[in-house]
């Protein structure tokens, strides 16, 4: 079942197209519109699909800043400079530096300061520096360091994961209404060849029952019925329109956009034992794999709050080169060293807060833990109800297709026979409406059976294919 929509066999389709709008606007021939081309159409032009992509790139983009603050190589600029009623001083310079995965910071600047006093000659600095952080305990090491970069990244890949269950919903809605669009013409064809068949009965009745062999109640009766099977016409065309614009809207096409429809082959899927299917959506499922990522983010945030009991204590050691002097070329001489080590520690006596912190981290990564098991037991339900949507669907359409069958040689029988003076009008009108609506049940029957296996892959995570990094690959909780 990996191949998507794809997989399985083909069987012989029913042999009537439908025609969409039906209702005469053009001679023209329409364009053919298959249940794969449908399907094409909807990936690559759903609205609601193209908003998600770009909700996808910001994620993306904001994950490439991240990466960039972190990682890259920063030149930062420095300068000030400020005037008083006796006194100005100014300084320029720039500074290079980068961060290690561990919070090792390195960074080589220079700098450039003048300070002019009323009275006194003007004093010049020139200093080149050389500086080393790394920060101990509380904020050591990538579990610290990479939050930020691990955040953006769980951040887009649950964007994927919703997206990517978006897009497979998207291709069971648009089957759902291909293959409705498809019942509904053929509701109204029939309705249509039913009421042309009542009309020429009803025509027959009515010389037979001058000739007072029949009754008025049974003229009457084919009257009714003549009527009845106008106003489904009516409804019938009514819903097809309405559902046709809801179906090119999902396609992302003018609503009045204009084509056949095919009725697709039933997919001849090899249904799985109710176990094996779990396991298989379990382990393609993006929704089942996001509870489990979520699992890893409360552990980690749990982890992370443990870090905050810790002291905060940095260790830095600096040592410039500097020369001074009233020119430029004085300052410019270098020929002074300074150095400097120290520790600094960020005081916080009071750690209840934290503590509280810790409390509220272990209590949501179990939450995630109960949400995770949740998640996997509703996908059981929703895997066993689509198992025994399919093998009900299948056999409904069995006993509909002998139904049908029945139904049509009892019709041509009662016709044969009314036409023939040996049948009364009740019986062949009866058995007109019954054959008339036993092919309806057929179709709907077949309808039902179509989407059923399409929701069965869709329920299994197989029906849009999903990369490897978005699934669980087989991990399951205890």
């Amino acid at each position: 079942m990996k191949n998507g929509f794809l997989c399985g066999g083909w069987l012989v389709a029913l042999g009537m197209a439908a025609s969409f709008p039906a209702w005469g606007q053009s001679a023209d021939p329409l364009p053919v519109l298959t249940l794969e081309d449908a399907i094409e159409q909807a990936l690559a032009h759903n609205r609601d699909l193209v908003k998600g992509a770009l909700e996808i790139q910001e994620y993306r983009l904001a994950q490439e800043q991240v990466r960039e603050e972190l990682r890259g190589v920063k030149i930062v600029p420095e300068g000030d400079a400020e005037t008083g009623k006796e006194s100005s001083i100014w300084q320029a310079g720039a500074r290079v530096e980068a961060t290690g995965a561990y919070g090792t910071r390195v960074g080589v600047g220079a700098l450039a300061r003048q300070i002019e006093v009323d009275g006194a000659p003007d004093a010049r600095r020139g200093e080149v520096r050389a500086e080393i952080s790394q920060p101990l305990f509380r904020r050591f090491g990538p579990l610290v360091q990479n939050e930020p970069m691990v955040s953006a990244n769980e951040m887009l890949s649950a964007a994927r994961r919703v997206w990517e269950r978006e897009r497979s919903t998207l291709v069971l809605q648009v089957v759902g209404l291909y293959e409705s669009l498809i019942y509904w013409r053929h509701q109204v064809a029939s309705d249509e060849a039913f009421a042309d068949r009542m009309e020429r009965l009803w025509a027959l009745a009515d010389a037979r029952e001058r000739q007072g062999r029949t009754t008025r109640t049974e003229v009457m009766r084919m009257d009714f019925q003549r009527g009845e099977a106008a106003i489904r016409i009516e409804t019938g065309r009514a819903q097809l329109d309405v559902q046709f614009q809801e179906f090119a809207n999902l396609l992302g096409l003018p609503l009045d956009s204009a084509f056949q429809l095919l009725p697709p082959p039933l997919l001849d899927l090899d249904v799985p034992e109710a176990g094996q299917a779990l396991s298989v959506a379990l382990s393609e499922r993006p929704d089942y794999a996001q509870a489990l990522q979520d699992i890893e983010t409360g552990d980690r945030k749990l982890r992370l709050a443990r870090r905050n009991l810790l002291p905060d204590l940095t260790v830095s050691a600096r040592q410039s080169v500097y020369g001074e002097g009233e020119g430029w070329s004085d300052a410019g001489r270098l020929d002074q060293e300074d150095w400097f080590v120290g520790l600094s520690a960020g005081m916080n006596l009071n750690l209840r807060g934290a503590r509280l912190d810790v409390a509220r981290a272990g209590t949501d990564a179990e939450a995630r833990r109960q949400v995770a098991d949740i998640v996997r037991h509703r996908l059981a339900v929703e895997v066993n109800g689509a198992l025994a949507a399919v093998r009900r669907t299948r056999a409904e359409l069995q006993l509909a297709e002998r139904n049908s069958e029945l139904a049509e040689r009892r019709s041509t029988l009662a016709r044969a026979l009314f036409e023939a003076g040996r049948a009364g009008a009740d019986q062949v009108s009866d058995a007109e409406a019954d054959a008339s609506q036993a092919v309806l049940n057929e179709l709907a029957a077949r309808r039902e059976a179509s989407v059923a296996a399409y929701r069965l892959l869709h329920v299994l995570g197989t029906l849009v294919p999903v990369s490897e990094d978005l699934v669980a690959n087989n991990e399951v909780v205890e």
